[in-house]
């Protein structure tokens, strides 16, 4: 896997990811946040679900609110490559993670192919990887509602700064969980510009077993993922690292 490795060995817990690519749960300050999973129904859809309702962006983030808002990164125009990436500044949010080896990447996707999956209000949305692209799926309110701030952010943009979001993400990164950013995200789309975004993901999986993840989604959407419970051995390692039948 590319990207740049470390290693967390007394970390707070406060941002936890269970699972891999194929289903996965984030949580935030030992709550169920957001969810994901493949639907299992023939075709290459995959769903999100929130777990709790309110705002769940740690405020421990806050601490790099100012390198985060220009950290220096240079990306390729035309690629979209990073160069520039330092693992050292983002001390403050790493400490925060549950323990484990983790990697680190930073990218700068076409801004038309960063699909943003919202539960919203319904608890619950759907996409098709890859053809929608990589989602990133919010941890706070989207739309964000501080419109001020996103005409901020697109005012620097537009000068040629490159704010940061950070996300997160499980083993095989084919959904990320997006921790803070969510202004400069929508900045990013509003001026069609790539947006600039730090990723962590496990480096291996951590055990997800299934009446876990059933258990955690609101009772009105556990329909929507029925047939991943059902074949939750599909494609590969079960997310609960089981492989007896």
């Amino acid at each position: 896997m590319d990207g740049q490795p470390i290693d967390v060995r007394s970390g707070g817990g406060v941002v936890e990811l269970l699972g891999n690519d194929f289903a996965s749960v984030l949580y935030l300050r030992g709550e169920p946040a957001r969810l994901h999973a493949y639907d299992c129904r023939g075709s290459v859809a995959q769903l999100a679900a929130r777990s709790t309702w309110g705002t769940v962006r740690p405020d421990e983030l806050d601490a790099l609110r100012d390198w985060l808002a220009d950290p220096g990164l240079r990306v390729d125009r035309r690629s979209g490559a990073v160069s520039g990436l330092r693992v050292g500044p983002l001390e403050p949010f790493t400490r925060l993670l549950a323990r484990g080896r983790y990697v680190v990447t930073a990218t700068a996707p076409a801004w038309t192919e960063t699909a943003v999956v919202d539960p919203g209000e319904q608890g619950v949305a759907s996409w098709y990887w890859p053809a929608q692209g990589d989602a990133i799926v919010p941890t706070g309110p989207w739309p964000p509602p501080d419109q001020a701030t996103v005409a901020a952010y697109r005012r620097q943009i537009a000068k040629g700064i490159r704010p940061a979001a950070v996300a997160i993400g499980p083993a095989g990164r084919e959904v990320r969980y997006l921790l803070d950013g969510h202004h400069k995200l929508a900045a990013y789309q509003a001026e069609r510009v790539r947006p600039l975004i730090i990723e962590l993901a496990r480096h291996e999986p951590a055990p997800l077993p299934r009446d876990l993840f059933a258990g955690l989604l609101p009772e009105h959407v556990r329909e929507r993922f029925r047939h991943t419970f059902d074949d939750w051995r599909h494609g590969g390692p079960p997310p609960d690292g089981r492989n007896e039948p």
